[in-house]
């Protein structure tokens, strides 16, 4: 009995083994078609990479920044500067006012007699206020809030401690750490419509890429089309395409974003030396170049799929 000839007579192959093959073919396909056109790609990759690279580096940028000014703070503190004449009791009994308040965690009393052997001390100039018939120094209050209160919270307690009869200064010792939060912040959210605006502006270029990619390969897909193939079967080459094309911007972002930090790394480490910080500069880590290239392809898959699926609508054979 003779055999059949090759592809007569044998079962059709299953739906998901003919699904998987189609998708090794469009993967490998569009990966080779990239490498043929290398000034192309490599036009599109670089767009990716720029869009991607440049709220990376200022996101990077805060955090080290962050890491460092953390260890310099402190929980947020008043120093609550009394009347000059306010007698030694009166101070107390406005220490157990203040300490009586739900916002304020505890509150510690400095006498002006402390305070001047305290400045006497740190500025050595015992003899020279040694000679001052009066203390010009207040009775002063520390006043600790509670934990996690926010900056509008901080700002009600100084407007009350400053409303307190005796007191006759509020001053915010952590205010720097205020500003510094509300800075950090807002260059955060900076950061994030910077990346915003350029990966819009990503997607609209390699959302275009594909459009093009769809015309070149007009007539291939009118006879895919008509010989019984579905939107999706002709579209998935192209997400490929996108993928890649996310992929490999992505990959040079953060190659570009490595080879500047490597420039910058030195001068910073030299500067926290001579602030006696342990800190050192960091970059984006292998979580962070997967990060970014994990966000290239999306995008990159999230432009072809838009194209090509409004493309192919209007490319019905007739």
């Amino acid at each position: 009995m003779k055999k059949p000839a090759a592809g007569l007579g044998t079962a059709p192959r299953p739906t998901l083994v003919s699904w998987i093959h189609h998708h090794r073919q469009a993967a490998s396909g569009s990966l080779r078609r990239a490498f043929r056109l290398p000034v192309a790609t490599g036009l599109t990759w670089l767009v990716v990479g720029i869009a991607l690279a440049l709220p990376a580096s200022l996101l990077v940028i805060l955090q080290n920044i962050e890491a460092v000014t953390s260890d310099m703070r402190s929980p947020a503190r008043f120093s609550v500067l009394l009347e000059v004449d306010t007698p030694l009791n009166d101070a107390q009994d406005i220490l157990k006012r203040v300490e009586s308040r739900v916002d304020v965690q505890d509150v510690t009393l400095i006498p002006q007699d402390q305070a001047l052997a305290r400045f006497a001390a740190d500025t050595g100039l015992v003899g020279m206020l040694d000679s001052i018939p009066d203390n010009p120094l207040p009775h002063t209050l520390l006043v600790n809030p509670v934990d996690n209160v926010e900056s509008e919270g901080l700002a009600q307690l100084a407007r009350a401690l400053e409303a307190v009869r005796g007191v006759d200064q509020v001053v915010f010792d952590t205010l720097w750490q205020a500003r510094l939060a509300g800075v950090l912040q807002s260059g955060r959210r900076l950061a994030m419509g910077i990346g915003l605006l350029m990966m819009m502006g990503a997607v609209l270029i390699l959302a275009n890429t594909i459009r093009l990619a769809i015309d070149a390969r007009r007539d291939e897909i009118a006879v895919i089309k008509l010989i019984g193939a579905d939107d999706a079967y002709a579209r998935r080459p192209f997400l490929y395409t996108g993928l890649w094309s996310g992929f490999g911007g992505g990959l040079l972002g953060a190659i570009m974003l490595g080879i500047f930090f490597i420039y910058l790394a030195e001068p910073v480490n030299q500067l926290l030396q001579l602030y006696d910080s342990d800190r050192r500069f960091t970059g984006l880590g292998i979580m962070g170049v997967m990060n970014m290239m994990l966000l290239g392809g999306a995008l990159g898959l999230f432009s072809a799929w838009h194209a090509a699926t409004s493309q192919l609508r209007e490319l019905e054979p007739r």
